[in-house]
């Protein structure tokens, strides 16, 4: 009886000093993993990013800017991207609560994206502007192209036109809108 109990009482304790190594190795082994802590952040800072010639392609303000060094990507407090000034043209102004930037790799170019309450406008002159309000929008600054697969709402001078989804060529002003079973595209005219 007394040999099960000593024997019973082995099996006890080495079962016990293994699960406690077990754990420790792996306490060791999570803080050896890099983690995905921002490296720096920066409170109500502008972004300039200049192109190969030395011309403004585009400014982003934010509220607060976050960088994760392990998916090398920024997110944004209340961003405000202004986006294609070239010469004497008017820049679109685009406003959310929300937003990220992926900066360009060999492999692809710099996306900006923005979420929730997003406001894209441009005014002209005589009185000429688009609105453009969504609730994602996803921008790519070199190629002033924007896109969004979510219901969008474009306003202008002549009215207002729906839509399911849109491709927008900003610099040239040409949209592609898109519908689905659901949300077909709609625009409705003002009278002059």
């Amino acid at each position: 009886m007394i040999n099960r109990i000593i024997v019973l009482s082995t099996l006890i304790l080495a079962f016990a000093l293994t699960i406690n190594w077990v754990m420790m190795e792996s306490d060791e082994s999570a803080e050896l993993t890099p983690g995905n802590d921002p490296d720096f952040y920066m409170l109500d800072a502008t972004i300039s990013q200049f192109d190969g010639k030395g011309e403004l392609q585009h400014r982003i303000a934010a509220n607060r800017f976050t960088h994760f060094p392990l998916t090398d990507l920024t997110t944004m407090k209340s961003p405000a991207l202004e986006l294609g000034r070239t010469g004497d043209s008017v820049p679109w102004e685009i406003t959310s609560s929300e937003g990220r930037i992926l900066p360009s790799t060999e492999y692809r170019e710099e996306i900006v994206e923005l979420w929730s309450n997003v406001l894209a406008a441009k005014s002209g002159s005589g009185g000429d502007f688009i609105n453009i309000q969504t609730n994602s929008l996803t921008i790519y600054p070199e190629r002033d192209y924007a896109e969004t697969d979510e219901a969008v709402f474009i306003d202008n001078q002549s009215g207002r036109t729906t839509a399911a989804g849109m491709k927008a060529f900003l610099d040239t002003g040409r949209f592609m809108f898109f519908s689905t079973p659901t949300r077909k595209v709609t625009t409705i005219f003002l009278p002059n």
